[in-house]
């Protein structure tokens, strides 16, 4: 049992990496440590984005024990070279991607920064042996989701996480990786989940300082909806206050809610501001569009961090005062900030060179006509996977059917290849196949994890994010392999996982790449989420093929599992993209099949010499890395729509066993 922040005494740093220092939240905690701890010393690290300006740092930018190093944390060669040249025992990651308005237009950024920048900081710290003392990750309460209006009571750190946007989803996803590190490899981590902040410094696209611009100019105050969503909001400087003592006294493994049980309507802040200015509300406040979708509150339980010696210092008043004087002192402070005080600002963060926003605005048009062409004259595929074995299957399939199709050219990371890709094709829909699964198996990928969460991750949301904006369909081939059997889903119940089950397996590092894409997929509407299981084909030659590789094992495990008959589900992902399906779909053949069945038709339709062995899971665990997912998926959906689906064994039977007896 861990114990007691006071038992376990003060930790003092020697070398603190401080990402995104040049930001609102976390240029104040730079400041007051490198003035309250002149013996620490202090590395800042910002790729001084839109929202990040080196000026929120000039306190501390004469300090003796203050550097600063522009860059960016995705880049893995850097993040190692400064753990390991400044030898780096503390760091507090505040890095992201934070506007919720911005992922809703562009999440793929989103992505980049706040899930694969934070894996490239993990990593690092795994490789740098023992070094890292601790690994601070700053979070937010919108990952739990919505909180009861009705409610007195806030989410304790327990709470279950239920993002609803795409910034609070990348937010639990960086979360998950945290969370993995710390139990995988010991890593001593601490997260924070906080209220919103606010303050000097704040760039203007967040809701206090926007009012407060936006009334120094008389103009009106855009409020969303109809602004009863309520919102707990605490000052800056209390906010740096609460990293100081979760830095020195948070217990290692730990969550810590930043927070205040002191709410507010949104309608009551834009009141507030206007009072301070002496405006008249009725005249001063506009309503305007909601977001896409817009949390109604969020609150949390801050009991634990108050047990460590923290609490709010600030009353909301004050801190509004201070916060309208700072910016009547410092009109310029952001220079033109004009797009920013939109009421739906989309502000550019730097996802894309000239030439491609120039290439984006101009093929838009192009891309409609070309879309139309296609639906009148008929499909064409633009597939993605051309080396693997799911995207050659359907290039052949497409062939035989003559249905015109072409294989992707570029790499799904690299967004501007896409947008070469769909520009010259110019397709109905776009097929997804690509990925990486490990080779030989998913083993590989317990030790190439930035590979995988590459391919897996980032490319898939890529490819999402343009089809999105593009209006085109992806059918995306995803995976089953992210459930295992459990008290409400026992092995031999019958009773499959449902698509709008939460996965619960996650004991390979495949799999929490794959769930945490999912998750994502989500906000996306031009998404067909295909979970495929175990896929199977007729081509008993090929290594992929779930049946030729348990019949080459000397001994199998004998679990009774859903599974895929491409050569029956293939043709019907295409019958599904001329029908426009959307969401997530259990792509299996329904029922289950267990390894045992499947090697007694292997003996009685080809080889009646054929023997194995079996062996348990504890067996099996000796001589693989990760574990495998077993379970049974929910076959109704699938199976309502397409009536004439055959069960798995029958599939089997029709096109796997009888096809290859005959041959």
């Amino acid at each position: 049992m861990a114990k007691s922040s006071s038992e376990q005494g003060s930790y003092a740093p020697k070398n603190i990496l401080i990402t995104g220092a040049a930001g609102f939240i976390a240029s104040h905690v730079t400041n007051r440590l490198v003035k309250n701890y002149p013996s620490y010393r202090i590395v800042a690290l910002d790729k001084l984005d839109y929202c990040s300006s080196l000026k929120n740092l000039n306190p501390c930018r004469s300090s003796p024990n203050f550097k600063f190093i522009k860059g960016d944390i995705v880049c893995i060669d850097l993040v190692n070279h400064i753990l390991i040249s400044e030898e780096i025992d503390t760091i507090m990651h505040f890095a992201a991607q934070t506007h919720v308005d911005n992922s809703f237009g562009n999440s793929f950024e989103f992505t980049n920064n706040n899930v694969y920048g934070t894996h490239v900081l993990l990593e690092a710290c795994k490789d740098t042996q023992n070094r890292i003392k601790r690994f601070i990750h700053v979070s937010t309460d919108e990952v739990y989701g919505e909180t009861d209006m009705e409610t007195d009571i806030g989410n304790p750190e327990a709470s279950q996480l239920l993002p609803t946007n795409p910034y609070s989803a990348t937010k639990a996803g960086a979360e998950m990786l945290v969370m993995a590190y710390h139990r995988s490899y010991g890593l001593p981590t601490i997260t924070t989940r906080g209220n919103n902040v606010y303050g000097p410094n704040q760039y203007p696209e967040k809701l206090i300082p926007k009012f407060v611009l936006l009334a120094m100019k008389g103009e009106k105050l855009p409020i969303h909806g109809n602004g009863s969503n309520v919102r707990s909001y605490l000052y800056c400087e209390d906010v740096a206050e609460a990293f100081d003592v979760i830095l020195h006294r948070g217990v290692l493994g730990h969550v810590y809610n930043i927070g205040t049980k002191k709410e507010r309507r949104v309608l009551d802040v834009a009141e507030d501001v206007c009072r301070l200015f002496g405006l008249s509300t009725k005249e001063a406040i506009s309503f305007v569009q909601d977001r896409p979708f817009n949390d109604q509150r969020y609150f949390l339980d801050d009991q634990k961090l108050k047990k460590l010696g923290w609490d709010e210092r600030t009353p909301w008043e004050e801190g509004l005062k201070k916060t309208m004087k700072w910016y009547t002192e410092n009109p310029n402070w952001w220079g033109d900030v004009s797009l920013a005080l939109h009421p739906h600002p989309r502000i550019s963060m730097g996802a894309h060179s000239n030439d491609e926003s120039w290439s984006l605005q101009n093929e838009t048009a192009t891309t409609k006509e070309s879309a139309v062409e296609s639906s009148s004259g008929g499909l064409k595929f633009l597939i993605y996977g051309r080396t693997g074995w799911i995207g050659g299957l359907l290039g052949k399939l497409c062939e035989d059917r003559g249905i015109e199709f072409e294989y992707g050219r570029g790499r799904l990371e690299d967004r501007r290849s896409i947008m070469e890709d769909i520009k010259r094709v110019r397709p109905s829909h776009v097929f997804n196949a690509a990925g990486v699964t490990g080779r030989p198996n998913v083993d590989w990928c317990e030790s190439h994890k930035t590979e995988t969460i590459r391919a897996n991750v980032v490319g898939t949301l890529t490819l999402a994010d343009i089809c999105e904006e593009k209006n085109l369909l992806m059918m995306n081939f995803a995976t089953g392999c992210i459930f295992e059997y459990d008290k409400d889903h026992l092995q031999g119940s019958g009773i499959g996982f449902k698509e709008e089950d939460t996965p619960n397996f996650t004991g390979s590092f495949y799999s929490k790449t794959k769930a945490m894409v999912e998750g994502l997929l989500k906000e996306y509407k031009h998404v067909c989420n295909l979970r495929v299981r175990m896929p199977i084909s007729s081509d008993l030659g090929n290594p992929r093929n779930f049946i030729t590789k348990i019949s080459s094992y000397q001994k199998v495990v004998n679990i009774p599992n859903s599974m895929t008959v491409l050569d029956e589900l293939l043709p019907i992902s295409i019958e599904m993209a001329k029908r426009g399906c959307r969401g997530i779909w259990n792509f299996t053949n329904p029922g289950v099949i267990s390894h045992n069945e499947i090697l007694e038709l292997y003996r009685d339709y080809l080889d009646p010499q054929f023997k194995w062995e079996n062996f348990d899971l504890e067996e099996q665990a000796k001589v693989i890395v990760a574990p495998r997912s077993n379970n049974e998926m929910d076959g109704w959906k699938l199976k309502k729509e397409f009536p004439e689906l055959l069960s798995i064994k029958d599939s089997i039977i029709k096109y796997v066993f009888e096809p290859n007896k005959k041959a």
